[in-house]
């Protein structure tokens, strides 16, 4: 620490004050009549001029060095001091993760119906009908028999279970060469496999008469037991008890849903199908004995294989 000095004059004019305090003669060059000072302005006065030398000399103040206040914790029940949390502006660069190469997968054959088809459980008329594919219907190949005429594929009306269609009632989409070649079940018992050297076979039977644009018509159920479809139909009707032809006609649209509708119909009959027929009887009297004579054949215009049958019935 700086020790502290006094100048002799600041004592000096302290012994001055003093002596005139105490009544202390100065010599008479400098006698005139005395101004009485109070003694405690004296006295005042010398502490001052004491005081202020001792300010002046005294050594400059280091200020002290600042720090921040401890941090308070909040009373109970003041006032909450709020706190934030930094947040960055941005974000880490997400990863991305490369998108693998597309690999196409070959695609598998598909097969739409043309027309209502019936799905059987083997490659034939002769196979018991399980279940059908109606007309745009569409259904996944997954097999052939090793002619490629008829296709394998999940049964339309039971999911889960398999069942044959024939292709000439619809059209296959896709690379059928690769679909596995299936043998089929053995046929049923009853079932025969004899076919005419045409392959074609039918069965025919009178059902009804129905009115078309006013004239009757005798109408006969068909069903195709060949392994082939029916494109075209040529019907003779005979009066057997007046010996008269009442029509002869030949259609290559001929196949009709029902004794309500009238020609033309459907231009083809499938493989195991059944469709109805009809033929001109006109005001035939009643009673009278009639014979139809019906040949189907395999392309229209009566071209390709056919077969004959002829069908007695009672005018009704």
């Amino acid at each position: 620490m700086k020790k502290q000095t006094v100048r002799p004059f600041t004592v000096l004019s302290i012994l001055a004050l003093v002596a005139l305090a105490c009544g202390i003669n100065l010599p008479a060059a400098q006698q005139s009549q005395p101004t009485q000072v109070p003694v405690e302005m004296i006295y005042t006065a010398a502490a001052e001029t004491l005081a202020a030398q001792l300010t002046q000399n005294a050594p400059p103040e280091i200020p002290p060095t600042a720090t921040l206040p401890a941090e308070q914790p909040p009373q109970e029940g003041g006032p909450l001091i709020p706190t934030f949390t930094f947040t960055p502006l941005f974000s880490e660069t997400p990863t991305v993760t490369p998108t693998l190469p597309f690999t196409p997968t070959p695609s598998q054959p598909t097969i739409t119906a043309q027309q209502n088809t019936n799905c059987r459980k083997g490659p034939g008329p002769i196979y018991e009908r399980v279940g059908a594919l109606n007309i745009g219907q569409t259904a996944l190949v997954y097999g052939r028999n090793s002619t490629s005429t008829w296709w394998y594929i999940e049964n339309p009306n039971r999911p889960g279970s398999y069942c044959w269609v024939w292709g000439g009632s619809t059209s296959v989409t896709g690379a059928t060469i690769e679909l596995p070649v299936y043998t089929p079940p053995p046929p049923p018992a009853t079932a025969t496999t004899t076919l005419p050297a045409s392959g074609v076979a039918f069965e025919i039977t009178y059902a009804d008469k129905h009115k078309c644009s006013g004239d009757w018509y005798a109408y006969f159920k068909v069903k195709n037991n060949g392994n082939k479809a029916i494109e075209s139909v040529a019907i003779k009707i005979t009066d057997l008890t007046t010996d008269t032809i009442l029509s002869s006609t030949s259609y290559d649209n001929p196949f009709l849903s029902g004794t309500g509708k009238c020609p033309p119909g459907n231009d083809s009959l499938d493989a195991g199908e059944s469709a109805y027929i009809a033929g001109f009887i006109g005001n035939v009297a009643a009673n009278h004995q009639l014979k139809a004579g019906v040949t189907l054949c395999t392309e229209e215009a009566l071209g390709g294989k056919c077969e004959f049958k002829a069908v007695k019935f009672v005018a009704p």
